[in-house]
């Protein structure tokens, strides 16, 4: 997979966004500035050893309050999703949580084969 940045012009600045273009040169949606990230890996059946990444957006404000964007990329839908907030803390907040659900969803699918270097104990991914 590789990460290109790309600018775009908004209200006289540049906005840094970036597309995600996996393996297959498919663009994936953009999700804007991204603020955060976490890698884990998965070992198929095979024993084929595939990465799976998280992105976190920067919140932004919207008529409603804020949402934050979040995308998993490497296994199951690769969509990009938005967390809401009544702020841009909550919104943030919020992204974690549904990032956490999102992958111990994925994990238990996967047997618990999905794994984060970071974790302790087998099947801790490091979120909320």
């Amino acid at each position: 997979m590789t990460i290109e940045a790309v600018q775009r012009p908004r209200n006289d600045s540049l906005e840094f966004q970036r597309t995600f273009r996996a393996e297959s040169g498919m663009d994936l949606e953009v999700i804007g500035e991204i603020i955060a990230t976490r890698q884990f890996h998965f070992v198929d059946d095979g024993d084929n050893q595939r990465t799976v990444s998280v992105f976190v957006g920067t919140p932004q404000p919207t008529p409603a309050g804020y949402h934050c964007p979040f995308q998993v990329i490497g296994i199951g839908s690769q969509k990009t999703q938005l967390a809401h907030g009544r702020d841009s803390i909550q919104a943030l907040q919020s992204a974690m949580i549904l990032i956490a659900a999102r992958l111990n969803n994925l994990n238990s699918e996967l047997n618990g084969r999905l794994r984060w270097d970071g974790g302790g104990d087998k099947g801790d991914l490091g979120f909320p």
